[in-house]
């Protein structure tokens, strides 16, 4: 049942996380897009603008070579709703000695759309349409710049090489290259200009600015995607970064799952581990026990020795269980405190290493090497008693049929050698865990609990100290506590 509301939160987590990728990837598209069409507008006003700039320089040319006539431009408009650019001149001619002025005028005209709606000549209504809608406002203005620029081609032809360098300098400053190929196409004629070491690719896109119902621009410039990419950067990295969070806060929160998932089959395998283990213990006592009142009667010495030494070991192994279990339940009190006194290592070792080979099922050999022989250090003695009863007994539980444990002591660390099976690198980093208990393939009859190393290692970290574990598969585990 675990395992599948497991299976559940893992599915709506992820779910839930590409749901969100999918948003970021949805809203970036749409921002993306609505960049890109800001900047194919920007592009096509710097035509405009450029053109309109053109003109006006034209104008100033004209005006500073003195009077050659007048021209009018208007937009508005016409009976039918649609908008109209006139643009009218007059010239001075000289016929047969005299002065004579000559008017011409051009008319451009847009599609009846603005005032379709509206009843033929309701120009009031027609305008007040076109205010509502911004639209026509731009084309009327379009309109007026083209009105313009058919007054000033009368007087003047349109100046291409200098529209290319407008059109550069605002290309520029939209932050483009500037490399392009400019088309200006007449009715008669075609201007053409590409910049030095410029070759459109296959992608390459076109723009249009027409300029008058007889000519027209086009600017041939390269995709401007890297362009609204630098400009989406800083919303991209954001994005990114938004992701990238709530990737690991669920990876995280996954992990954490299943961390308490395999504490809570630690603790239940612990519950039925120690509940047979304490049942054990206890059946033994007890027909020791009987055993011992049915043969009451009888001056058998022997057996009664035997019975009550068989009681007195379980009652022990029974008392060793408990102190484990009650070390662990101290250690979380936040008033529990060390009692720090000066101990010799010599004399907490003696009984330490004579109860260990009492209790011991296997020849036990002990080396220990002391230096100085008075060695003293401040530290709880009965937590330091216990620390080394724990990692004595791991090390004679796993020595296989002959036990040899080597204690070295000095200023700075106390270590404890043996020469049994070992522990696989993989397994070292847990070996602290609480309640793990390291594999040990086809043997059955190792005994514990997982709570050994790890009351050890708390038990060194409240003294101030550190405990390192090494080990080679097959020869052997060295633990070295350092206490500087």
């Amino acid at each position: 049942m675990m395992n599948l509301k497991l299976k559940y939160i893992a599915v709506l987590v992820i779910v839930a996380l590409l749901g969100v990728a999918a948003y970021q990837a949805y809203w970036l598209e749409q921002l993306h897009f609505t960049i890109g069409e800001q900047m194919d507008n920007d592009i096509r006003e710097a035509m405009r603008v450029a053109d309109l700039k053109e003109v006006f320089l034209r104008l100033k040319s004209i005006e500073d070579k003195g009077p050659h006539g007048t021209m009018d431009v208007s937009a508005g408009i016409d009976d039918d709703g649609s908008l109209v650019a006139k643009a009218t001149t007059t010239t001075q001619v000289t016929v047969d000695g005299e002065k004579l002025e000559q008017q011409t005028g051009v008319v451009m005209r847009s599609d009846p759309s603005v005032g379709s709606d509206s009843t033929a000549g309701d120009k009031d209504s027609a305008f007040m349409k076109m205010l509502e809608d911004q639209i026509s406002i731009t084309e009327l203005a379009s309109m007026i710049q083209q009105g313009l620029h058919l007054g000033v081609d009368r007087f003047e032809g349109t100046r291409y090489e200098k529209y290319d360098s407008l059109l550069t300098t605002g290309l520029q400053q939209l932050g483009l290259s500037g490399e392009h190929r400019l088309l200006c196409i007449k009715t008669d004629t075609v201007y053409s200009h590409t910049t030095p070491g410029y070759r459109p690719s296959s992608k390459a896109r076109q723009f249009e600015h027409n300029w008058a119902n007889y000519g027209r621009y086009v600017l041939i410039i390269e995709p401007t995607t890297s362009l609204v990419l630098r400009e989406m950067a800083g919303i991209l990295t954001a994005s990114g970064l938004i992701v990238l969070l709530l990737g690991l806060a669920f990876y995280y929160l996954i992990k954490t799952i299943l961390k308490q998932r395999t504490l809570d089959e630690m603790k239940t395998d612990f519950t039925n581990n120690i509940t047979h283990e304490l049942k054990t213990p206890i059946a033994v006592a007890y027909a020791a026990n009987d055993a011992l009142l049915n043969f009451a009667g009888q001056a058998d010495e022997q057996k009664r020795r035997h019975y009550l030494t068989l009681c007195r070991q379980q009652l022990e192994r029974l008392s060793g269980m408990v102190e484990q279990i009650l070390s662990m339940s101290m250690e979380r009190r936040r008033q529990f405190k060390l009692n720090i006194e000066t101990v010799n290592v010599a004399e907490l070792l003696q009984p330490v290493i004579e109860q260990q080979q009492l209790k011991a099922d296997k020849p036990v050999t002990f080396s220990t090497h002391i230096e100085p022989e008075g060695l003293t250090v401040q530290a709880d003695r009965a937590h330091l008693s216990n620390i080394l009863n724990n990692l004595i007994d791991n090390a004679i539980k796993y020595s296989g049929n002959e036990a040899i444990i080597e204690i070295n002591a000095n200023a700075d660390m106390i270590s404890i050698t043996d020469h049994g099976m070992g522990i696989a690198a993989d397994k070292l980093p847990h070996i602290y865990d609480k309640f793990y208990r390291v594999p040990t393939g086809d043997v059955h009859d190792i005994k514990g609990y997982g709570l050994g190393l790890f009351y050890v290692k708390t038990m060194v970290e409240k003294h101030g100290w550190t405990i390192h574990a090494t080990s080679v598969k097959g020869r052997g585990t060295t633990f070295t506590i350092g206490m500087k």
